[in-house]
């Protein structure tokens, strides 16, 4: 689902400026990658969203004018 940016060679390089080996700053790293990306929506789900709730819309906008028209003609 995520495409969300996290330069994970920069992250990791700057914690081993700060002291930590390579092993640990590149599980620091995709540690913090995971956390950060986990349940980003990305454009490609927000464009599937809005088209599925542009559909939806349509179909309750058409059930409310065949009502309107049925109670029309009901009572008129």
């Amino acid at each position: 689902m995520t495409t969300a940016t996290f330069d994970t060679f920069a992250t990791a390089r700057k914690l081993e400026e700060a002291g930590l080996d390579t092993t640990q700053a590149e599980a620091v790293t995709e540690a913090i990658r995971a956390a950060v990306t986990q349940g980003v929506a990305t454009k490609a789900d927000l464009e599937q969203l809005r088209a599925d709730l542009t559909w939806r819309m349509v179909l309750v906008v058409g059930a409310l004018l065949a009502l309107a028209t049925a109670v029309d003609r009901l009572l008129g």
